[in-house]
């Protein structure tokens, strides 16, 4: 059981990592900003899962125990009861409370108290449909105990039992009536959909969270771009049962080389030329430079982002210089929420919601007949 906890929770917060970034888009898109204790629920969900998938599944038997082993279905609800009130009548209260049977159900009670917890807390799904779930989800597991995992593992191993049925409901249940009585801790998704689209101030922390953005971004259209340029290659030159000569090895890194520049080029400055101006990683976190100039733009994308990635496909020596040129700009964000690329530009930088707010005043303007300077009459 040790075991179990210690992989599930290392999983779990590995799962967590992994997921860190889409999730804080997520957040951002779905919510319009950050929510910290929001994101920590979601952790502890992954935590949870992957605890509930092991406690399942592992540990799987070897062939050896599964020599003549055979899994059984116990369809009496009573059986814990019998059990503890045999052990009452032999051996005692003490034993009652140290034996197996009574910890077995009291930890099939606090396995499932975090389901019904989480589903209604961070998800707010209703209340009736999140114990209907949890039921569902202890059938599963059961029906996966009968099978032997479906028939993956090496034999059924597991007993399925209805009084683990009752027990999990049970702490779904309890899990429920926590959510109801404990404070809330976290903002509830109507408040924030309600405040959605308002305008924040442009801080330290957002601006960095859209620089590390931006760098995934980029790493992905680089691997886009490099997969797209070996493929095109390999259509063109590769002849099958034939190796690649050594040229065409140099050629091939030459191809895949010229299209992961390519497309890293065109997530920089494609955005720059659309909409706002701003970069994959700030439109994601609502920010956007505040000068409408194109050209403006433009240099805001490449005086960075642009330099450092020709350094970064040009090789030696200039690759030696990206390191310096990440450290550098963080650096600057950290300093000054602007940052490098907006401070090279001469362009101020702000939440890309009163940019929107700011351009649609201006059409309601235009539409209406009434100057910046005038009122309604």
């Amino acid at each position: 059981m040790h075991q179990q906890l210690v992989s599930s929770v290392f999983i779990g917060l590995l799962l967590s990592a992994v997921l860190f970034l889409p999730l804080t888009a997520w957040h951002y898109r779905r919510f319009g900003r950050f929510d910290g204790l929001r994101l920590i629920w979601s952790c502890a969900g992954f935590t949870y899962l992957t605890g509930l998938i092991a406690f399942t599944i592992f540990p799987l038997p070897s062939s050896e125990q599964c020599t003549g082993q055979m899994t059984r279905l116990v369809l009496s609800p009573w059986r814990v009861l019998q059990e503890i009130q045999q052990i009452l009548a032999s051996e005692g209260v003490m034993a009652a409370l140290a034996s197996w049977t009574l910890w077995e159900a009291v930890l099939n009670v606090i396995l499932f108290v975090p389901f019904g917890l989480i589903a209604c807390r961070v998800f707010e799904a209703p209340r009736p449909a999140v114990f209907v779930a949890a039921v569902t989800a202890s059938l599963a597991i059961e029906a996966t105990q009968y099978t032997g995992n479906w028939g993956l593992a090496p034999c059924p191993y597991r007993v399925a039992d209805i009084t683990d049925l009752l027990t999990n409901s049970s702490g779904a249940a309890l899990g429920i009536l926590l959510e109801r009585i404990t404070p809330r801790l976290l903002s509830s998704k109507e408040h924030l959909l309600a405040h959605r689209d308002r305008a924040r101030p442009v801080n330290r922390g957002r601006r960095l969270l859209g620089m590390v953005l931006d760098m995934v971004y980029i790493g992905l259209g680089t691997a886009v771009g490099g997969s797209f340029g070996a493929v095109g290659y390999m259509a063109l030159e590769f002849t099958p049962g034939h190796a690649l000569v050594p040229e065409q090895m140099l050629h091939l890194q030459e191809s895949i080389t010229a299209g992961a520049w390519t497309a890293s080029l065109l997530v920089i400055i494609l955005p720059a030329m659309m909409g706002n101006g701003a970069s994959l990683g700030q439109r994601t976190v609502y920010l956007a430079p505040a000068d409408l100039r194109r050209r403006k733009h433009v240099l805001r994308a490449f005086n960075v982002q642009g330099v450092l990635v020709c350094a970064l496909f040009n090789g030696l020596p200039t690759v030696l210089l990206v390191p310096f040129g990440i450290v550098a700009a963080f650096t600057a964000a950290l300093i000054i929420p602007r940052g490098l690329s907006y401070t090279i530009a001469a362009t101020p930088i702000c939440d890309s919601r009163a940019v929107d707010a700011a351009s649609q005043s201006s059409a309601d303007r235009e539409m209406t007949g009434i100057g910046p300077g005038e009122a309604a009459s």
